[in-house]
């Protein structure tokens, strides 16, 4: 092992205010959409946002990829022996496990006051180490954790598949593209496989783990490609961001179709279930040049972005188990008043993101900065 640093030989940049613009993008994509709920007997053209959930995640998927693969970009070279590994897995459960089991906790006490039927010791268990959408979707609380379950898979399966190669082949960049190219083709493919099943729908592989690494490969590559052509990569920017809003917004309005003088959701067929994911997330790649560039002055909403940037994973997790307490005393009436309508749906905005920037400051925070204490005393007790 390196005599460095044996949690990491080098410190990672710091935020780069695009990557925040469009992470902050993502979560505001999400919690509006599953928000809008309330609004869509009072302003109807709002359901054509109601995708924005989808695509939100798809772009959290692409910006993890991007994210991690320059974290083992630069330890790469001290992946082959194996004391960076561990060092790896525990930062990254440090940042997203304490937060995820808090709220695992927490939504398991509320199902409980809410309907008092207590579930098999299996279910928390299973949602706790995401082994309830791997291969099929039994999720029963806590629904939108499926996301984190591909990614917690990615950040279990990938590393440790290039430490394998490392131990046989030295050169990392072969390595790396070997591994992400047979991840993005194994996920790839078994949508293909699946897509023509009769039970199938663009809805189930969207949320099953084996289906999605292939967006977060999409990432990766792109992590990989700035790094080693990173004049290229600049040089690139602006064509990129044209292709990528092309390509963004084409799959978005293949989402939708025209019936008769309505929008209805698009059919669910084949390029649905396969390469509509694939294309989406290489849209959302092509935005990443412009963005990884983009140093935004100092100003107030600049520092409001960076802020529900950093607050994101709160958000995402806080979001569903907030609406689930408040909704049934603030809402049993679709037809209410706008203005009704509109109040729930600030309460609801409003109250996430407080409850999750004081999650962020006085849990999930002190959780990540403990990290940096207790990770390089483990990683010099391995060494010794």
């Amino acid at each position: 092992m390196s005599h460095g640093s044996p949690a990491f030989p080098a410190k990672p940049a710091a935020r780069i205010f695009g990557l925040d613009f469009l992470r902050a993008a993502a979560i505001l994509s999400v919690l509006c959409a599953h928000l809008f709920a309330v609004l869509y007997p009072h302003v109807w053209w709002l359901g054509i946002l109601g995708h924005g959930g989808f695509f939100g995640v798809e772009l959290f998927f692409v910006l993890s990829g991007f994210l991690i693969g320059q974290i083992l970009i630069r330890i790469g070279p001290e992946l082959a022996d194996g004391t960076e590994l561990p060092a790896f897995y525990l930062r990254r459960w440090f940042r997203t496990l304490p937060l995820f089991w808090l709220l695992v906790v927490a939504n398991l006490a509320l199902d409980h006051w809410q309907h008092g039927a207590p579930f098999a010791a299996s279910a928390p268990l299973g949602h706790a180490f995401f082994l309830r959408n791997f291969t099929t979707l039994r999720l029963l609380i806590l629904p939108e954790s499926w996301s984190l379950a591909v990614e917690e898979w990615f950040y279990l399966l990938f590393p440790a598949a290039l430490w394998l190669g490392l131990r046989w082949v030295r050169r990392f960049d072969a390595v790396f593209i070997v591994i992400a190219l047979g991840f993005y083709l194994l996920s790839t493919i078994a949508r293909i496989v699946a897509a023509p099943q009769p039970a199938m729908t663009w809805e189930w592989l969207r949320v099953v783990v084996i289906y999605r690494f292939d967006a977060i490969m999409i990432g990766m590559l792109a992590a990989w490609f700035a790094a080693r052509f990173s004049a290229a990569w600049r040089r690139i920017a602006w064509p990129a961001l044209i292709a990528g809003i092309f390509l963004v917004t084409g799959m978005y309005a293949n989402l939708w179709r025209l019936a008769g003088s309505w929008v209805t959701n698009g059919p669910d067929d084949f390029f649905a279930r396969t390469w509509r994911f694939n294309l989406l997330s290489l849209g959302f790649a092509l935005l990443l040049p412009i963005a990884s560039a983009w140093r935004a002055a100092e100003n107030p909403l600049a520092g409001a972005i960076r802020r529900i940037a950093l607050w994101s994973y709160a958000i995402y997790l806080v979001q569903y188990p907030f609406s689930r307490l408040v909704l049934p005393y603030l809402y049993q009436d679709s037809a209410a008043s706008a203005a009704h309508a509109w109040a729930i749906f600030f309460i609801q905005l409003g109250g996430t993101i407080a409850i999750s920037a004081v999650l962020h400051h006085a849990y999930e925070a002190p959780c990540t900065r403990l990290r940096e204490w207790v990770v390089p005393k483990l990683m010099r007790l391995v060494s010794k």
